[in-house]
C-alpha cells in the first residue's frame, strides 16, 4: 500500500543534478514502496529547459512516475501562472491538490518551499 505520493516540482527536478536530499529521496523511494514520487510533466519540461538532460534523466527512473496535464489542470495552471506561480510550481500545486485516485493526500517534495508559502499546499521540505 503507498502511503507517501510526493510531488516533485521544477526545483526539485533541476537539483537531480547533484543536491543530496533529492538523491536520497529517489534511493528511499527505490526501497520503500509504500513512497511513490510523481513529476508533473510541464514540471519536467521546466526542468530541462533549466538543465539540459532531465527529461530524459527523469524518464529512466522508474520510481518517478509522470502526471499529464489535462485541460481543466491546464486552467488551473495558467490561472496560477497569472498570479505570479511560475508554470512548474503550479502545475505541482495542482498535482498535490486535484488527483483523489490516489486514495491519499499528496506533498510537493521541494527544495524551494518558501514558493508555496501562503498557497495552501502541503509541502515536504527537502532543505532541511
Amino acid at each position: 500500500m503507498i502511503l507517501h505520493h510526493l510531488v516533485l516540482d521544477t526545483p526539485t527536478l533541476v537539483a537531480f543534478a547533484g543536491n543530496r536530499q533529492v538523491s536520497a529521496l529517489v534511493h528511499r523511494a527505490h526501497f520503500e514502496t509504500e513512497t511513490r514520487l510523481w513529476a508533473p510533466v510541464l514540471s519536467v519540461v521546466e526542468a530541462d529547459r533549466e538543465h539540459l538532460g532531465i527529461a530524459e534523466h527523469v524518464g529512466q527512473l522508474e520510481v518517478v512516475h509522470t502526471v499529464d496535464l489535462d485541460y481543466p489542470a491546464a486552467l488551473e495552471v495558467a490561472r496560477l501562472h497569472r498570479d505570479g506561480v511560475p508554470l512548474g510550481i503550479a502545475a505541482a500545486m495542482h498535482a498535490a491538490r486535484h488527483l483523489p485516485e490516489w486514495g491519499a493526500g499528496a506533498l510537493v517534495a521541494t527544495v524551494d518551499p518558501k514558493a508555496y508559502k501562503g498557497r495552501g499546499v502541503p509541502v515536504f521540505d527537502l532543505t532541511r
